[in-house]
């Protein structure tokens, strides 16, 4: 029976680290640590590690910093539900209950044990594999690294980090001015017309080729497409030929031009690819459905039973729709069959990279594979999944080098556009998706807030563009390659599919050009401040004004703050928080463009207004 009168060791309960990623991971050459320890229990945090065959010759201390340390629960918190924008309870936990140190530490040998030395109010402590101790471990109960491995580590291409995706609905973004004046092209829905599950609008790849110009005077880096491989549908997430354009998109020579015509602009292009299921028109579910066990193909689906029934459905789908029958990747005739549908586009069109469809439904092994064989054809080649949630287990460098963002999204979304969450909510949100990954995954995550598959921005944000910007521009601030879905730039409204996947809008005196020159500002923003690409990201303390969020932006040269603020009243801002060096910074964009202040001085914020200055040097000028 224990006895309930000994006191708990509030420090050692709260104390995590594990030596796998997110809390340990390597970044080149370094190895990062992070430890995650209850609110105001440390003073101070340090790394001590050492080489494992020269324990006291390399010994070394290294200083953690705060990583996160979003919030804290109040009294009326507790036993409440984490909310949505949270990937698990333990991860809302994590975020306000917890304060998450960091500490990058570096040895020419790539070889580490380390412990932690916890400074508190109480006096010095351990922690190490043996538990919390009041003195210093013995190396063998120290954590380990036993080698930074060169393949070992997240590696994505260069210039994934930080890019700018534009997402193109092929059949809903242009017809081409052939298509238009073809007379054979009829039972076309009529261009402004309001998108059902099953109009065809006759959009094609020559279309896309004619407008590219939109694309280039936006300043977007990479052109993503949805499926463009024969379907029956609208949307071609049905494939039935991988290794076929649509007709009604084009064919192999129209594809090629656009890929070239993107590369003459430095734009990259970027595939959609179905590898978790076919389409039911395809020739092998075809011969299932006509052969029954006696097909050839039998292994390649999962069959509960046979013959294989289209109203039954008796064999794994996508969710459960009928007509999209999963494939069996782990057969090794799919797998190869599959990746060569990877490698044939890359060989014939030079494509930059996949997304690649329901992607957390298909098996690790068959992703690992897939990698090594885009990999070693195009090694800067891009792999990105759906995935809905946090997705780490797909992001160790063995399989994807981004994944679609949503969890940032919906935190953007409950805050700036439907008012569910205030800004101290958004930090705490975001703050949980910050600390699930490691830092450099973070600059190849798609940020997006609308794509295909959800309602618009402008929808979301009920009609109002002051809300839209908002959200826009905290999407392409923070960190990660943020996305923009075809239309939102002009001002495009729709709820939910199908009618989030209307005729894009032409006609410029439709188009919200105020918007257009909005999105154009920040992309030349991205492009111009190396920081907003790939710079770490740093909160600030927060602000009293529960409406108000600030952080900062730092690269090895370079650092900007970015200040969001949706209250409807002016408000101020003290520049005073110990992430911000001395000096002066310049605003570059707000409504005091060009202004100078200086680090302490005090700011004043217009309503839902949105703010970014640039470190411009010390007192010295540095």
């Amino acid at each position: 029976m224990s006895d309930s009168s000994q006191p708990v060791d509030a420090l050692a309960i709260s104390l995590f680290h594990d030596s796998v990623e997110p809390y340990t991971y390597a970044d080149g050459d370094a190895l990062v640590v992070r430890l995650r320890v209850a609110k105001g229990f440390a003073r101070r945090i340090d790394v001590v590690h050492m080489d494992k065959f020269q324990i006291e010759q390399t010994r070394v201390t290294t200083q953690a910093e705060v990583f996160s340390d979003a919030g804290a629960l109040h009294e009326s918190d507790h036993g409440i539900t984490a909310p949505a924008a949270y990937s698990s309870r333990r991860r809302w936990c994590e975020s306000t209950m917890y304060t998450i140190y960091q500490a990058k530490l570096v040895r020419e040998s790539k070889r580490f044990k380390y412990w932690f030395r916890i400074h508190s109010a109480s006096g010095v402590r351990f922690f190490s594999r043996q538990g919390v101790t009041q003195t210093e471990p013995h190396p063998d109960d120290a954590f380990e690294t036993p080698y930074l491995g060169e393949r070992d580590r997240f590696a994505a291409p260069e210039w994934a980090r930080g890019v700018t995706y534009y997402q193109v609905f092929p059949e809903r973004f242009a017809r081409s001015s052939k298509a238009m004046a073809d007379p054979s092209k009829t039972g076309l829905a009529a261009w402004d017309s309001v998108p059902t599950p099953f109009s065809f609008y006759g959009g094609d790849l020559q279309g896309i080729i004619e407008h590219l110009d939109h694309l280039g005077k936006l300043g977007v880096g990479v052109l993503y497409m949805t499926p463009i491989f024969t379907a029956p549908s609208n949307h071609k997430y049905d494939t039935v030929d991988y290794l076929q354009i649509d007709p009604q998109f084009g064919d192999l020579e129209t594809f090629r031009k656009l890929v070239a015509a993107c590369h003459e602009r430095g734009i990259k292009v970027v595939l959609d690819a179905v590898f978790n299921h076919m389409g039911a028109q395809h020739p092998i579910f075809l011969d299932l459905l006509e052969k029954g066990e006696e097909s050839p193909f039998r292994d390649y689906i999962y069959a509960k039973s046979w013959p294989l029934s289209t109203t039954q459905r008796n064999y794994e789908t996508f969710g459960y729709v009928a007509n999209m029958p999963k494939w069996r990747t782990a057969h090794p005739e799919v797998e190869e069959y599959l990746c060569q549908v990877g490698e044939y586009w890359i060989r014939e069109a030079d494509i930059d990279g996949w997304r690649l469809d329901v992607s957390d439904e298909v098996e690790h092994r068959f992703w690992q594979h897939f990698r090594d064989r885009i990999k070693a054809l195009k090694p800067d080649a891009l792999i990105c999944g759906e995935i809905w949630q946090v997705a780490t287990p797909w992001l160790r460098g063995n399989e994807f080098d981004a994944v679609m963002n949503y969890p940032l999204g919906r935190a953007i979304l409950d805050w700036l556009a439907k008012g569910k969450a205030d800004a101290h909510g958004f930090h705490d949100a975001i703050d949980s998706v910050r600390t699930a990954y490691p830092e450099p995954v973070l600059h190849t995550l798609w940020n997006l807030l609308d794509s295909h598959d959800t309602p618009r921005l402008l929808t979301e944000c009920r009609g109002d563009v002051t809300r839209m910007k908002l959200a826009s521009f905290l999407q392409f601030t923070f960190a990660g390659s943020p996305l923009l879905y075809y239309g939102d730039e002009v001002g495009m409204k729709g709820a939910g599919d199908p009618l989030c996947r209307a005729g894009m809008v032409w006609n410029e005196r439709s188009q919200n050009m105020d918007l257009f020159a909005h999105y154009q500002t920040l992309m030349e923003l991205r492009n111009t401040y190396e920081a907003l690409r790939i710079g770490d990201v740093r909160p600030l303390a927060k602000a009293r004004n529960r409406q108000l969020y600030a952080f900062m932006r730092r690269s090895e040269r370079q650092m900007v703050m970015a200040i969001v603020y949706a209250g409807k009243q002016p408000t101020s801002l003290a520049l005073v928080d110990q992430r911000l060096p001395d000096g002066t910074w310049t605003i570059v964009y707000g409504s005091e463009v060009g202004a100078v202040v200086r680090t302490g001085a005090t700011l004043t914020i217009a309503p839902r207004s949105a703010m970014l200055l640039v470190w411009t040097g010390d007192e010295y000028g540095n």
